[in-house]
This record gives C-alpha cells, structure tokens and sequence, in this order.
C-alpha cells in the first residue's frame, strides 16, 4: 500500500503542477486529438507530395498559385538530361562499336548465300544458252562454297566499317531526346507506381508517423510548461 502511494505521488504532482486535474472534457478531447491530428497532417502532406511528381500534368493557378507536377513541368529538361547521360555515359568509349561487333553474321551469310545461288544465280544460269546444261546441283555447290568462303572474308572488316559509321551518324543523344519528350505521362506514371507503390505507401505512413510523434511531443510540453489549465 506504501508502495503504491509512493508511485502516485509523483504523478500527482506532476498532474498538479501541469494544471491536468483542472482540465474540462473539452480540453481533454482536443489535447488528446493533437496527436492524431498532426499524424493525419503528416500523411496528408506526404501523400500530397508524391501526388504532385506527376499531377496536374497541365500548369493550373489556384489561389494565384501555379501548380503544375514536378515530372510534367520539367519533361524537357528530364529529356535532354537523359539523352546526355545515355550519349556520353553509357554509351561512351566506343560502346556501341563493341557491341556491333559482337554480332555473329555466321547464320545470315549462309542463309543469304545459299538463297542466292540456288534461287537467283541458277535459274539465270541454266537460262544461258549452252551453257545451262552444265549446270547441275554440283556446279551450284561449288559455287556456293566459294561465294561463302568470300562472303566470310570480307564480313569482318565491313562489320567494322558499319559500326564505325554507326557510332558516328547514330544521333543517339536526339532520339533517345525525342522519345523522353514524347513518353506519355500516363503510361510513366503507372510504371512508376507500378514499381514504386510499396516504398510510397511507406513514405506515406513515415510521414503519419512522425506527424504523431511530433504532435504527442507538442502535447507534453504543453502539458508540462502549466499553460494548460
């Protein structure tokens, strides 16, 4: 019993000198909402934010303010930001070379050159007075072998030559510009919730949160500073 008074003794006096045992019902309510309402304040203004990356996609006044959401607004900078970064980045140091030069054109050239011989070179052979009877599916063998093993010989360096003059004359800063610009805002906007909506609803609830923490630590000073009576 000791005990126990000694326990509420503290808290007793806190009470009285925080003014708590003078307060009305109303009072009560409304210090105890404070929390609660900072908490919803804090999501709001979280949520609101993470809104406001893609809407209103069109600039608005409202209140002589002009609301326009952050991606939209800023679509063309995003665009030419991107394009650079693509062009000197990440396909910088002859990227684009290496990569067309890794190509195989092993099963093209056999195709190509079979397709060739058989279904243009023969028939216009055989066509040739004299001549088209000493074509035979032997003699077209031959050939096909020769016009491949030629074909093999200059595949490489003209692989080289294409990928050169590709990396040269690609714009690839303009298109990959172009494409940014163009991208729908919806479509950008579902793909980034898409593959985002977890970490926002996070945000969302981190600012509740904090909200609530803030709002409850408004509410011991309050309480303790005896402006509460």
């Amino acid at each position: 019993m000791g005990e126990t008074s000694r326990v509420k003794s503290p808290l007793r006096r806190l009470a009285r000198y925080a003014g708590i045992g003078a307060m009305t019902l109303t009072q009560w309510i409304v210090l105890g909402s404070l929390p609660f309402v900072s908490a919803l304040i804090g999501w709001a203004t979280n949520k609101l934010a993470i809104l406001m990356l893609f809407r209103p996609r069109r600039a608005r006044r409202f209140l002589g303010i002009r609301l326009h959401g952050l991606i939209p607004r800023r679509q063309p900078q995003i665009a030419e930001s991107v394009g650079e970064i693509v062009e000197t980045q990440l396909l910088s140091q002859h990227v684009l070379q290496a990569e067309v030069r890794q190509i195989n054109l092993e099963p093209y050239l056999v195709e190509y050159v079979r397709r060739l011989v058989y279904q243009r070179i023969g028939p216009r052979l055989a066509a040739i007075p004299l001549l088209g009877r000493m074509v035979n599916d032997r003699l077209l063998g031959q050939i096909e072998s020769l016009a491949l093993e030629e074909m093999r010989r200059e595949s490489r360096p003209a692989l080289e030559r294409f990928a050169a003059e590709a990396e040269k004359h690609l714009p690839v800063r303009r298109m990959v510009e172009d494409r940014v610009r163009l991208f729908d805002m919806h479509q950008l906007e579902a793909v980034v919730y898409r593959l985002a909506s977890r970490e926002f609803k996070q945000i969302e609830i981190l600012g509740g949160v904090l909200g609530f923490l803030i709002g409850l630590a408004q509410l011991i000073l309050l309480l303790l500073s005896g402006t509460i009576s």
